[in-house]
């Protein structure tokens, strides 16, 4: 109830918004809006790009990427920063410092570059963007894209890199990972992605790898697994990535990372519960077409499940389980395209359900460090 009242005080932007994006998702929705969907979702496009393009001292790592920006040296020496970020992101800072000293025109740079490469998967493989921008502001803008200036551009990255295994363009599939890497080296685990079949996984199957996820990650046995493989490794090579994997797999520095607001059984639960509403919801909807979708969906379903399932096999460090968000930040396509199978109103059913959940879902987002997003301030109140 306090940070309710708080978002009510100090975060009303955060709630236009919600309430803005709710509503082009209702007109989708219930109405014929073919000619203006796409007119609402560029609105949408710029409205989030202004909001984390022209915070300032608002949203998670402020301080760090400040710094980086505001210190960074363009001579050989800027290479020296790699070890503390990604190459990708340190040369970017490096290239946009060449022409501005200005903090705020990086960060619009980066979120246009970000959310343009969004918008453009969106407009292109979902039929329903406003819905799809809706759930991304729930469950992904707050916590991944506000204070993540290098992660947004590597998770964008790997929606188009999704195509292209569907597709089994190798050449665009290296790209996108190429790019997605550079900003970020977690983004190497989608190359898992070609493992995923395209043909959607039945029921028993679903069951079969959700049930197992949960027993296995119950004993946190990969998170235990990835902390001995690291210490193994550290013997023969002191390469950064294995000192990450050390890092990330001390449960001290878990605990130390972890904001005092959360309680990880209690987000473990809730985000469970989420992914099983929308896991049935697909289903249901599955069923009621006669188990008939079009393949692109199929294989986009596929890697949901991919990322259910690795959010449960990393219990036990909320740093791993981010791995598998690559994978469930599909939904925001696939939430659109399953939009199209549904009748208006199972649509209005399941978005009444969205209305009060994304609502809570966008509270559980500031709820980490509220003090770093609440109250929002803009470049020119610095």
């Amino acid at each position: 109830m306090e940070l309710i009242g708080k978002l009510f005080s100090d975060g009303m932007i955060y709630l236009i918004i919600y309430l803005w994006l709710f509503l082009l998702a209702f007109l989708e929705t219930c109405k014929d809006t073919s000619r203006y969907k796409q007119v609402f979702a560029w609105i949408s496009f710029v409205l989030l790009t202004l909001l984390t393009g022209l915070r300032w001292e608002t949203g998670t790592d402020w301080e760090a990427y400040f710094n980086l920006f505001d210190t960074l040296e363009l001579d050989w020496t800027f290479l020296m920063n790699i070890y503390a970020f990604d190459l990708g992101y340190v040369v970017f800072n490096a290239l946009v410092r060449l022409f501005t000293h200005n903090y705020t025109i990086f960060l619009l740079i980066d979120s246009f570059l970000a959310l343009g490469i969004l918008f453009s998967f969106l407009r292109k493989y979902s039929p329903n963007p406003n819905i799809s921008f809706f759930i991304f502001y729930n469950a992904f803008f707050v916590s991944q894209f506000m204070g993540s200036n290098r992660r947004m551009i590597s998770m964008a990255a790997v929606l188009f890199l999704f195509v292209s295994v569907f597709q089994r363009r190798t050449k665009v599939y290296f790209v996108w990972q190429t790019l997605a890497f550079l900003f970020h080296r977690t983004a190497f685990m989608a190359a898992v992605t070609w493992l995923v079949p395209l043909k959607r996984f039945t029921e028993k199957k679903i069951g079969l790898l959700l049930g197992s996820a949960l027993v296995i990650g119950v004993f946190e046995l990969p998170y235990k697994l990835i902390g001995f493989l690291g210490s193994l490794l550290a013997v023969f090579s002191s390469a950064p990535l294995i000192e990450k994997l050390i890092f990330y797999s001390d449960p001290q520095h878990n605990l130390e990372v972890i904001s005092e607001n959360i309680n990880p059984v209690v987000l473990m639960t809730l985000s469970v519960i989420k992914r099983s509403i929308f896991l049935l919801f697909y289903l249901i909807v599955i069923r009621r077409n006669n188990r008939t979708l079009d393949p692109l969906t199929d294989f986009f379903f596929n890697i949901y499940i991919v990322g259910f399932t690795l959010y449960m096999l990393m219990n036990g460090s909320p740093i791993f389980q981010m791995i598998s968000t690559y994978f469930t930040f599909i939904e925001i396509a696939l939430i659109g395209r399953i939009w199209v199978y549904t009748d208006t109103g199972a649509r209005i059913i399941f978005l009444c359900i969205l209305l009060i959940y994304g609502f809570f879902q966008l509270l559980s987002a500031l709820n980490a460090y509220p003090e770093l997003y609440m109250p929002y301030r803009f470049f020119f109140d610095k």
